[in-house]
């Protein structure tokens, strides 16, 4: 069932990037993030009641998690505004790496050799991937342009990886609700901290009237809600392993890539798909 209910999560997730691109398109990326958040705790803070049974320890280390979000978020948010979703979206699979190796080491949990193989062949797919890419330099970016995204969106995937392998943890200790709920309020307000925080900076208020009815913003706080539920529930599932859900997850690299290639209408979407193709046996190989 935990298998079921990621893969549910990883397609919800691969709308979610591209309506959240959507929606940071023409409205300020921090009040995108900020207003979202709020939006998505709205939907559910009517259950608080049940969140404030949890313990301390565990409501920090919710805290710890949302910071790592809300710090991943900016970065990816500002990477995708700036580049292409499909060139750096694949990038993704970084997340793959990290949690698996770290949920086999701290959570003990038994990996196959031949999901071995199947990293490997997901680390050449990006590889090739990463190497085809280059012909967008050519187009209307310069390299120090595409090198500065990558390396924000890598970032951003490295601290959403270390959340990834913090969420088993939190979910030993909480449900889904309590979890979201905690997340969402601490989310939400480190983020509009972030806003207030750029608009001082810049001595100006940075949301009009009309930021306000940006409907790709409302979309985005359901989309995240709807995702996350089925994940923690997966999460919470004590025969459900970490290291896979990670693998499973980039099924939303899939999504994103081919609804946003194609909304977008980006160049060598076809030559990437093969490449995603190569890794995607890579993910087969590991769910074997």
């Amino acid at each position: 069932m935990w298998v079921i209910q990621v893969i549910i999560y990883a397609v919800i997730v691969g709308f979610f990037t591209v309506i959240r691109k959507q929606a940071s398109e023409k409205t300020n990326i921090s009040f995108v993030l900020a207003m979202s958040s709020t939006v998505g705790f709205l939907l559910i803070g009517w259950n608080f009641a049940t969140a404030v049974a949890l313990d301390w320890l565990t409501i920090l280390l919710i805290l710890v998690k949302s910071s790592l979000i809300a710090c991943s978020w900016q970065l990816e948010l500002v990477a995708l505004k700036k580049y292409y979703l499909s060139t750096l979206q694949p990038f993704s699979v970084i997340r793959i790496i990290i949690t698996f190796f770290a949920s086999m080491i701290i959570f003990s949990e038994e990996v196959f050799w031949y999901q071995f193989i199947g990293v490997a062949i997901v680390l050449v797919g990006l590889f090739f991937l990463n190497k085809d890419t280059k012909k967008d330099i050519n187009q209307n970016f310069t390299s120090k342009q595409k090198t500065l995204c990558i390396l924000l969106f890598i970032l951003s995937c490295v601290l959403a990886a270390i959340s990834s392998v913090l969420d088993k943890y939190i979910m030993t200790r909480a449900n889904e609700f309590q979890m979201q709920i905690w997340y969402m309020l601490f989310v939400s307000v480190l983020l509009w901290i972030a806003f207030f925080a750029q608009c001082i900076y810049k001595k100006q208020m940075l949301v009009s009237k009309s930021d306000w009815a940006n409907v790709y913003i409302y979309l985005t706080a359901v989309l995240l809600i709807l995702c996350d539920q089925f994940l923690f529930r997966a999460l919470a599932d004590p025969a459900s392993k970490n290291s896979i859900i990670s693998v499973l997850r980039q099924i939303s690299v899939i999504v994103a890539v081919i609804y946003g290639g194609l909304l977008y209408k980006e160049p060598y979407l076809k030559e990437r798909l093969g490449y995603l193709a190569v890794m995607l046996c890579g993910i087969v190989i590991i769910l074997i």
